[in-house]
């Protein structure tokens, strides 16, 4: 499998004690809400089957009351934004994800950025990336062995070129394996 994803890990995020991990929709500019549940929907899925958290979805309801945070275009995360989801939700950490880019017409063009943020802190201890480009060979042969190993026919991987979802399938699968 080609690692296509990478990840910045905080020096002490072994001493973390996370067991409860929120994930809000996704976020971007112009990115339809239907894409930022499917996002969600696979990076849960994905997260949930390689590691020991307790993922907890959070709808956009959830964060009605509270301060937004921008962090891909500030830097930062709003402290009020931090706390109040902690304590609402008992969660140890946050995990934020942005779409940086994307293109759901083929060939497809998907890139994410997913940050976890410590509900003890407020910093963030753990951040991965993916980028995407369907037009790119190491991609493709990526796609055909995820799909391979999840049991499809040899050439159902074709449909993760065309269907935006099974794309970002593969792209929470890319950051899921390095939490």
């Amino acid at each position: 499998m080609p690692r296509l994803a990478n990840a910045v890990v905080s020096n002490d995020f072994a001493t973390y004690q996370l067991r409860r991990i929120g994930l809000p929709p996704f976020r971007g500019r112009n990115l339809p809400e239907e894409q930022a549940l499917a996002l969600q929907h696979a990076l849960h899925s994905e997260l949930s089957q390689s590691t020991p958290f307790e993922i907890v979805q959070l709808e956009d309801a959830d964060l009605a009351e509270l301060e937004p945070s921008d962090p891909y275009r500030r830097g930062w995360y709003k402290p009020k934004t931090i706390i109040g989801l902690s304590q609402r939700y008992s969660l140890d950490g946050i995990l934020f994800g942005v779409v940086t880019q994307e293109r759901f017409f083929p060939p497809q063009l998907l890139s994410l950025q997913v940050d976890l943020v410590s509900a003890e802190t407020g910093l963030v201890i753990w951040s991965g990336a993916v980028n995407l480009d369907a037009s790119d060979e190491r991609v493709v042969d990526g796609l055909r062995l995820y799909y391979s190993a999840q049991g499809d026919d040899d050439e159902d991987w074709h449909v993760a070129l065309l269907s935006p979802e099974r794309f970002a399938r593969f792209a929470a699968f890319q950051i899921a394996c390095l939490l």
